[in-house]
């Protein structure tokens, strides 16, 4: 409805202004017939003087200005007005043409009509045009640009205030240094004194970035010096400066200002512009009717009532909505899918019921031919390039074809299952290229698992690395290891800030003191001269989970996982779990419970989809990036976008251009093997008895007590009394016939204790 009657008010906009500009190009030539045609008048050129006289009364009372209002118009409805559907767009032609005359009465009278000129003179003050057209005009820019003429105002305020306080600031220190006393200047050391008077120097030359030193001694007197630091020092990045010159002489903090972040992001525009992305032409009118009649026929037949009333058109799927009748239960539906599938020509649907605000069931039927969804389509579009999230992920879109942005830090985890060739791989891919478009290294660290030694082998030379690529077990383990000690590092560092997370603790590391900085010096490593105070957020993405949790380390790393899992949200870690097994074995419940967001892809079974996401569905879908995404209690159908390996090899080599900087504190944790004996003793799964890291002569010792006492011996029984697994029980009862504790197995009959007492053994 608006959209017409934006249509009707541009062509009558049209009309107007053609008839004057004709009136207004042969005004001198027109005759004005106004007192001369009456209804005796038996002329056979009536029409003409009807015509010329009604072109002649509009332009009297109108002018040429409204083939200005014209152009404007059609230009903001052609740019701007045509892609959107706002109730408030039908004043914009009005507003448009008050603006446009009061332009004209303020500098152009010639372009208004004389009628109308006389109207607005005779009953409105010659003051009031330019008033008008500076009210009308920004209220044409607020209805036009809507949001963003907000946050041009607010930027502009910004600016000014900002400049005020400079200039103001500037003045006051110019004040200051010429009233200085230089003989208070000799109290202090030579050191400070020569800084001091640099500085000075270098201001009065015109430059006002200035670097102070303030030494812990000098920080307890009253100094000028500091206020000038605080009027004119902007810390981008805050940085502990430890000069080991002097045994005695404490570390000095310094402020200085770092942009790392403007390199890295004109190495970083966009990514495949050079490949040919010719979407498929949407099916006919035909197409969805026939799907719409084997529907309603196959429903008929089982005489269930039921009127497909729309149709949501996806990229990948399309929903038929379909309203019951009454009484008709859901059930029947759903428990006739295989049914609705073979009228379909054995196509995998899938019930949605109950839809988002609506009373109807969505049956989705797979789309013929299917679309495909590039990668680079999500990241310039909107929802992508003006969120405010911390860690946005452009994951594809939904059934509905919207984009479907997430933030990973609101998650705050992800744990992804899928089948082989489901598209698990293509979805990591393009999680990662979304992280690398919208983060700098100094605002997000990596580490990537990988242990198929493939899928992240093109991510081993990205700046964001805090390790390299791990694929071994071992080292999976330690480096999960060291994560778990970063996020208690990180939670005693905000401790002593009193923030609760990390946005509050970098937000609050912009304007810290010299004291507060010193409290938390004690948790940074100054031996290298120098130490980044902000703390950048850190992502671990682990590929192919199964082949770590079936290893020997398997428990070290399900126990380190599950505690960064349950505590490392607040401290700015976050996880990334992939796996293609998703069995009870490797997805148990400590996992699923710590993961609330899930992603499954196709998968063979329905158990399988029961594992993952609690509920069945997930066997149905069609592979090649087809996903449910649930988090919470919601489930969603998504479609993953597709990066090709040659886009992520061109966005690999720009960024290589930065050359990583891994943590020598990581790398150093890894190659001594861990910190086992500094572990908190309360750390998480610390009641747990672990028996399988006993020493063999220990927990031999163990099992031979156990058999003398119940005078039995069996894996089963280990296992309960030990505590341990299978295998280690078994291997243990092997050890027991070994030295003749216990007798070979006889079948189903239990074995015989032959030692007869455990002194003996």
């Amino acid at each position: 409805m608006i959209e017409k009657l934006l249509k009707s008010q541009l062509i009558l906009l049209f009309v107007i202004s053609v008839v004057v500009s004709i009136a207004y190009y042969y005004a001198d030539i027109l005759p004005d017939n106004y007192f001369t045609i009456s209804s005796g008048t038996k002329s056979f050129n009536n029409i003409v003087y009807y015509l010329t006289t009604l072109g002649v009364f509009i332009e009297y009372f109108t002018g040429i200005w409204v083939l200005l209002t014209f152009v404007v118009y059609a230009i903001v409805y052609s740019l701007i007005l045509s892609k959107r559907n706002k109730t408030l767009d039908i004043f914009i032609p009005v507003t448009l043409s008050i603006m446009t005359i009061s332009f004209c009465g303020s500098f152009f009278n010639g372009h208004i009509g004389k009628g109308l000129i006389f109207l607005i003179f005779k009953f409105t003050p010659q003051i009031l045009s330019p008033l008008s057209l500076i009210a009308f005009g920004l209220i044409n820019i607020y209805l036009i640009f809507d949001k963003n003429f907000l946050l041009l105002l607010l930027k502009s305020f910004k600016f000014i205030v900002s400049y005020r306080k400079k200039m103001t600031s500037s003045v006051e220190i110019k004040r200051e240094v010429i009233n200085v006393n230089p003989k208070k200047i000799q109290f202090y050391p030579n050191k400070i004194r020569r800084n001091f008077l640099n500085n000075i120097t270098n201001f009065l030359r015109g430059n006002r970035k200035i670097n102070i030193e303030v030494n812990e001694a000098i920080q307890q007197q009253s100094l000028d010096v500091g206020e000038m630091t605080d009027n004119v020092v902007e810390p981008a990045k805050l940085i502990l400066m430890n000069e080991n010159k002097n045994e005695n002489e404490k570390s000095e903090i310094k402020k200085i200002s770092l942009d790392n972040d403007k390199k890295y992001y004109q190495i970083v525009k966009t990514i495949g512009t050079a490949k040919d992305k010719s979407k498929n032409n949407s099916p006919d009118e035909k197409y969805f009717e026939e799907i719409i009649d084997r529907i309603e026929e196959k429903l008929n037949e089982f005489k269930i009532e039921g009127q497909v009333i729309n149709i949501l058109k996806g990229p990948v799927v399309d929903t038929f909505e379909l309203e019951l009748g009454a009484g008709v239960k859901v059930s029947k539906i759903t428990s006739s899918s295989e049914d609705l599938s073979m009228a379909l020509y054995g196509a995998p649907i899938r019930i949605v019921y109950p839809m988002r605000g609506k009373t109807t069931v969505g049956i989705e039927v797979p789309r013929n031919p299917r679309e495909i969804i590039y990668l680079d389509e999500l990241l310039t579009s909107k929802d992508f390039q003006k969120t405010k999230f911390d860690l946005p992920l452009a994951i594809g879109k939904d059934a509905f074809g919207e984009s479907f942005v997430v933030d990973l830090a609101a998650m705050p985890h992800m744990l992804v299952a899928g089948s082989t060739g489901s598209g698990k791989s293509v979805f990591i891919n393009s999680l990662l290229v979304s992280l690398l478009i919208k983060k700098s290294p100094d605002q997000m660290k990596l580490i990537l698992i990988d242990p198929k030694q493939l899928e992240l082998s093109l991510y081993s030379e990205l700046p964001h690395l805090l390790l390299p690529v791990v694929t071994e077990a071992k080292t999976a383990s330690l480096a999960l290891q060291w994560a778990v000690k970063e996020m208690d590092r990180r939670y005693s560092i905000m401790k002593e800030f009193q923030v609760r997370n990390l946005k509050g603790f970098n937000d609050k590391l912009k304007n810290a003191t010299p004291e507060m900085l010193s409290k938390i010096s004690k948790y940074y490593d100054i031996t290298n001269g120098q130490v980044v105070f902000d703390l950048a957020s850190i992502v671990i993405i682990v590929d192919e989970f199964a082949d770590l949790i079936l290893t020997k380390a398997g428990k070290e790393i399900e126990s380190n996982i599950c505690r960064l899992a349950g505590k490392a949200r607040a401290a700015g870690i976050h996880m990334v779990v992939a796996t293609q097994r998703p069995s009870v074995d490797v997805i148990t419940g400590l996992i699923k419970s710590n993961f609330p967001t899930r992603v499954s892809f196709r998968v063979t079974t329905s158990i399988d989809s029961r594992t993952i996401l609690n509920a069945i569905g997930a066997e149905k879908l069609l592979g090649k990036g087809d996903m449910l995404y649930k988090s919470g209690v919601e489930t969603i159908r998504v479609h993953s976008s597709f990066v090709d390996e040659d886009e992520i090899e061109a966005l690999t080599s720009k960024l290589s251009q930065i050359k990583p900087d891994f943590c020598i504190d990581a790398i150093d944790f890894i190659k001594n093997g861990g910190e086992n004996s500094n572990q908190d003793p309360y750390a998480y799964g610390s009641h747990i008895s672990n028996k399988e890291t006993i020493g063999d002569d220990t927990l031999f010792e163990e099992a031979v007590s156990v058999v003398m006492e119940y005078r039995a011996a069996s894996a089963s029984m280990l296992q309960r009394r030990l505590k341990i697994g299978y295998n280690r029980a078994a291997n243990l009862i092997d050890q027991l016939e070994e030295k003749g504790i216990i007798g070979p197995a006889q079948g189903s009959k239990p074995r015989k204790v032959i030692g007869g007492s455990e002194q003996s053994v």
